[in-house]
């Protein structure tokens, strides 16, 4: 989600935990498929982990009203154990369990197309680590929207400002970016028509998701957040980097609202 940080702060905090452990992901899942001579962990891993992510936003922004009525007496830990719990491991289970299947869904195809998806997967998996350590995990894991401004945030520490630094300087969707082309990289490395398949499932549902999101990002933050949409590109970056003096000071709402 394209979101920002307060540019009164004097920089931006970096969220270790989600940046290293995404790369960390990757070389456990690389390493152990060189040590089984095939692609097993890999294809695994990114078809669990972004086939997860489809199931969490079909589930989560076309309902968001009802997410919120429903969470804001129970607190995080329960959008926690929904989310990673239900949506995501149960995704990822039934995708292990369908594996035998559709793991054999491989083509040929020359070794230039391998080395172009590994070089796409790793430039990827760079700036993905470059843009979830300027997002931290409320953020990578939806807190920020189901649980908006107000006493339920301020009960679960769950930020709620605008992050205009990093790739968020150049493009508002740097992790939408990199998630395709990843998943794409991952699909030529392997050779896997099962990853072509949860790619376009994945574009399928960022086109809904995207125009939801949005819409409660201008809610949430306001002018800035308009205005951040007219200087900075959806998904193809700008040349130069955003100031974020560029930007309204947090507050301004459509219509002169007070905001947050």
């Amino acid at each position: 989600m394209a979101q920002a940080k307060n540019p009164s702060a004097a920089r931006t905090p970096w969220h270790h935990g989600p940046s290293w452990l995404w790369l960390l992901s990757f070389a456990v899942c690389l390493g152990g498929d060189a040590l089984l001579r095939g692609w097993v962990l890999t294809p695994l891993y990114v078809a669990g982990f972004y086939g997860g992510m489809v199931v969490i936003d079909l589930l989560t922004y076309p309902m968001l009203e009802r997410w919120r009525a429903w969470l804001g007496p129970r607190g995080l830990r329960t959008w926690y154990l929904v989310e990673i719990g239900g949506m995501w491991i149960g995704t990822t289970i039934l995708l292990i369990l369908l594996a035998p299947w559709w793991l054999e869904w491989r083509w040929g195809g020359p070794l230039a197309w391998q080395i172009a998806g590994g070089a796409i997967m790793a430039v990827s998996v760079g700036i993905g680590v470059w843009a979830a350590g300027q997002m931290g995990w409320a953020r990578l894991l939806f807190a920020g929207a189901l649980f908006p401004p107000g006493q339920a945030a301020e009960a679960n520490n769950v930020p709620q400002f605008l992050v205009v630094a990093g790739p968020y300087r150049y493009v508002r969707n740097p992790l939408y970016d990199t998630d395709m082309a990843l998943i794409a990289g991952t699909a030529l490395l392997t050779r896997s028509w099962g990853l072509v398949g949860l790619l376009l499932a994945y574009i399928a549902q960022l086109v809904m998701q995207l125009r939801l999101e949005e819409r409660e990002l201008r809610a949430r933050f306001g002018e800035r957040y308009i205005r951040y949409c007219q200087l900075v590109p959806r998904f193809i970056p700008r040349l130069t980097p955003l100031d974020p003096a560029e930007l309204p000071q947090p507050g301004a709402r459509p219509g002169g609202a007070p905001g947050v």
